[in-house]
């Protein structure tokens, strides 16, 4: 059984869910909690935003470092910056920390929805998405470095996160890799369903522009069509079989159609 950290240290990109997740983690496990970014704001005597008007990013990072270097042996868990993985003094910390470092693994897509509605983070609000793109991809791979462990997040509530993380520390040396990686496929599950919802929405839209130009709902030659693309696009993949596009088409099609007729005859 691995030993339980005294020191659980959270990272991963800006909206990754560390601080979310980190209370939850010290919620479910009767433990104590400290946010980096509120303690760098308790030292400075200024708010995130101030700092990086007054003093730049140059100076927040020093800053972290400082905040970084002092939080390594806090009894409990510690929600980090996004950016923490900037210097290389901190990747250097984390290496030789006393603390199990865990990476918060989500995805580009669903973290700018996140920071867009929070709409308070200096970096989002200077980049473009190109930019915000490329430090996504620059960041990364030294999360990757640093992590003792990678927790995969997408569509799973802090709530499950945390229970997640916690039961690393109950699992024995077999059962751990095991568990990581029943964490990546949940995560996959997630996104499919998310996908389909997201379909729907689209199937609303074309309920409704079918019914504007009185177009027939079921249109039997787009869906041979689609098939036979998908097995084309597919084919040098064995895991998936033309009848397995054919039944999971089947019910998505299925499932649009009595979506259309249901809003049709509303």
């Amino acid at each position: 059984m691995i030993k339980e950290p005294d020191t659980l240290m959270l990272i991963g990109f800006m909206g990754a869910g560390k601080t979310t997740v980190g209370k939850e983690i010290a919620r479910q496990h009767h433990s104590k909690f400290l946010d980096i970014d509120s303690e760098i704001e308790r030292v400075a005597g200024q708010t995130i935003s101030e700092i990086f008007e007054t003093r730049g990013e140059v100076g927040f990072r020093q800053l972290e470092t400082e905040v970084l270097n002092d939080v390594q042996t806090f009894k409990g868990v510690v929600a980090t910056g996004g950016g923490v993985v900037e210097r290389q003094e901190n990747l250097e910390v984390l290496q030789h920390s006393p603390a199990t470092v865990i990476y918060l693994h989500g995805n580009l897509e669903s973290t700018i929805g996140r920071l867009i509605l929070e709409g308070q983070r200096p970096l989002l609000q200077e980049k473009s998405t190109a930019e915000f793109f490329a430090l996504w991809q620059k960041r990364d791979p030294k999360y990757q470095q640093i992590a003792n462990f990678t927790v995969e997040t997408v569509g799973k509530k802090p709530s499950r996160i945390a229970a997640e993380i916690i039961a690393l520390f109950s699992a024995n040396q077999d059962e751990l890799a095991l568990l990581q990686l029943r964490s990546q496929i949940d995560a996959f599950d997630r996104q499919i369903f998310q996908t389909i919802a997201e379909r729907f929405q689209v199937v609303e839209d074309i309920a409704r522009y079918k019914e504007k130009f009185g177009i027939a709902t079921i249109q039997n030659n787009r869906m041979i069509q689609q098939r036979i693309a998908l097995k084309s696009d597919f084919y040098a993949n064995k895991d998936i079989t033309d009848d397995m596009i054919d039944n999971i088409m089947t019910i998505l099609m299925q499932a649009a159609i009595d979506k259309e007729v249901k809003q049709l005859n509303r």
